[in-house]
């Protein structure tokens, strides 16, 4: 077979600094060796894959991954890295990445479509085996502006209203962590390109019966792990590491998809650790919005349990994409973190419905932070990104989703920066969206005793139909809770100590009807 050699796109974007992996990863918990399943196994060495550096064993790779998929069978990794771009696993198949071993990512961009690793509509798919899938994102993105930042600020500050997408003014919070991200995309408007990397590291998309575990996840060059459009998906003793400044590299992402089971999970990364999502789309923006063909579905049974999450953004996520309906989530007994950069991660429970969709059932318990800056963020919106399917959709859903039935309990947080948020809206044409029915309780967080410059503007901004964040609103009236345009909140057993320079109330509400505090 003749050699086909990697021609990375560009070169020269690969550098690591200090601070943009986590170095404690405590990967013998997580990772071990495994055997091989029973039955029929396919070496990729048989079929000509080849560990010499620089040579692509793209075709090798996939025609074991063939060979399997017509009877079943077990593709064997083993003994180096190898070089690849896009890979499909078939059905009835297990992808064995044997430990000290792994599949790298081609630095070629014309190596790829939509994802490195992928398995489209297929049923009885297995990844394991202790090895490592690299995708080498450091050399999809553009350098960042700024090094990590490796020592505290002494200070939190948000930008007032956020009329500048870094989150400028320059001695923000905000901008502290934004101006560091790799991100893709020309942020600094310098003329340079858009790098179309591929969307996904591991893309599960329209499958069934899928066991992914005993498998690392390295240095993604988008999102790791996606799970789409599937049921009975279960993630367990997987590690993800990745470089925590390149944008948009979220840890797992359950889009659209019924009965996931994620557990014992590490995750490290610079987006959302933890995602839920349930948009009209999914895919590059090449993608038709049009294209009905394209529509997903809702979330439903999604249980997440024993995950540690280190992010510079949201470590659990419900949204931003929240077009169809999200309902029985659970997640519980996990630790939310970001010890060694800063600023410190975004938030920690971040729940947003923005484009129509009904979020409800939802509980999460036993929960630890640290270095989080805001532990609690809900948010109901009418940003409406994906457009409607029909008029009778439009009318459904042109004013807002809902988010009702919310449980949060047992959550100790240390090192919180900023006001955890509840807030419906009241938009200028006079419809509303309010939140309802949650529940708060056992919660003691305590304020990283550093300095605060507030500037609190007269009238809270509302977040109609702008990206929701809980550092997009400005500084809150209040240190606790600020709660707004929401039916019956119930605070119970709920400590927060202040910052020794707080000035501010505790807890103030807004438009807030049957709102309890014990």
């Amino acid at each position: 077979m003749k050699k086909e050699y990697d021609n990375p796109t560009f070169p020269d974007n690969g550098i690591i600094y200090t601070g943009d992996y986590y170095t404690d990863i405590p990967y013998h918990r997580y990772i071990s060796d495994e055997e091989l399943p029973s039955g029929p196994v396919f070496n990729v060495k048989d079929f000509g894959a080849t560990t010499e550096r620089g040579v692509l064993s793209t075709a090798a790779i996939q025609q074991a991954l063939d060979e399997a998929g017509k009877n079943g069978g077990t593709v064997l990794v083993e003994g180096g890295a190898y070089t690849t771009g896009t890979l499909s696993i078939h059905s009835n198949t297990t992808l064995f990445i044997a430990s000290g071993a792994s599949i790298e990512a081609s630095k070629d961009l014309t190596k790829f479509t939509d994802a490195f690793i992928q398995a489209v509509d297929a049923e009885n798919m297995t990844i394991c085996g202790g090895g490592r899938i690299n995708a080498n994102g450091e050399y999809f993105v553009y350098l960042p502006h700024e090094r990590p930042l490796l020592k505290a600020l002494g200070y939190t500050k948000l930008p007032p209203v956020l009329t500048d997408p870094m989150g400028k003014p320059e001695d923000t919070s905000r901008f502290a962590y934004r101006a560091r991200i790799r991100y893709a995309e020309d942020k600094w408007n310098e003329g340079e390109e858009k790098i179309l990397r591929p969307m996904y590291t591991l893309w599960i998309r329209g499958s069934r019966n899928v066991d992914i575990h005993n498998i690392i996840i390295r240095d993604s060059m988008d999102w790791s792990l996606s799970v789409d459009m599937s049921e009975y998906v279960k993630i367990e003793n997987i590690i993800i590491d990745n470089n925590r400044h390149v944008a948009n590299t979220d840890g797992i992402d359950i889009m659209s998809s019924k009965h996931v089971h994620v557990k014992h999970v590490f995750v490290s990364t610079a987006d959302d650790g933890l995602c839920v999502k349930a948009p009209m789309l999914q895919g590059h923006d090449s993608i038709n919005v049009a294209d009905s063909n394209m529509a997903m579905g809702p979330a439903e049974d999604v249980t997440i349990e024993d995950a540690t999450v280190i992010s510079v953004m949201n470590a659990f996520k419900i949204g931003t994409e929240t077009y169809f309906d999200i309902k029985g989530v659970r997640c519980e007994n996990c630790t939310f973190m970001l010890p060694d950069i800063f600023p410190g991660g975004v938030s920690g429970i971040s729940i947003e419905s923005a484009d129509g969709s009904n979020i409800s059932d939802i509980t999460l318990k036993n929960i630890k932070m640290r270095n989080i800056a805001v532990p609690v963020f809900i948010s109901l919106a009418k940003r409406n990104k994906f457009g409607y399917l029909s008029d009778e959709d439009r009318k459904a859903k042109e004013n807002g989703g809902s988010v009702s039935d919310i449980t949060i309990e047992n959550i100790d947080a240390e090192g919180m920066e900023s006001t955890c948020i509840i807030t419906g809206f009241r938009d200028e044409d006079g419809s509303e969206g309010r939140i309802k029915d949650i529940t708060i309780k056992n919660m003691k967080a305590v304020y990283l005793d550093n300095k605060e410059r507030l500037s609190i503007l007269p009238e809270i901004r509302e977040n109609v139909r702008d990206y929701p964040e809980s550092n997009a609103l400005g500084d809150m009236p209040s240190y606790g809770f600020y709660v707004r345009h929401a039916d019956n909140v119930k605070l119970e057993n709920v400590s927060i100590t202040p910052r020794s320079c707080n000035t501010r109330e505790m807890i103030l509400t807004d438009d807030v009807k049957d709102f309890s505090i014990k």
